[in-house]
């Protein structure tokens, strides 16, 4: 992992339900879920409805709503899964959606 000041998300795609893949600009990508927070959190709660969801922006971070919600990449990196070989992710069952800076 190279040494980074700042962790910022570089790129992130939808993958199926509520899991996204995001990378990182230290090099590294996690799997997230984000079914457990949509719960657990007010904040999160439009995100519930999946079209939301995926309509997401990338500014160091992930945005929805014009930047009323969004999530810390430290947040993701921590409690996302590591992925070292995203071929090994299981297939979309949606179509996925990618969006960069």
């Amino acid at each position: 992992m190279k040494e980074q000041l700042f962790l910022e998300i570089t790129e992130a795609k939808y993958l199926n339900d509520f899991r996204m893949l995001v990378s990182f600009n230290n090099g590294e990508s996690r799997l997230f879920d984000f079914a457990p927070i949509v719960d657990k959190y007010p904040v999160f709660a439009p995100l519930k409805d999946k079209n939301t969801l995926r309509q997401f922006h990338i500014s160091d971070t992930l945005e929805w709503c014009n930047g009323t919600i969004d999530i810390a990449p430290e947040y993701i990196f921590e409690h996302g899964e590591l992925v070292d070989d995203e071929s090994a992710l299981p297939v979309a069952a949606e179509a996925p959606m990618e969006y960069e800076k």
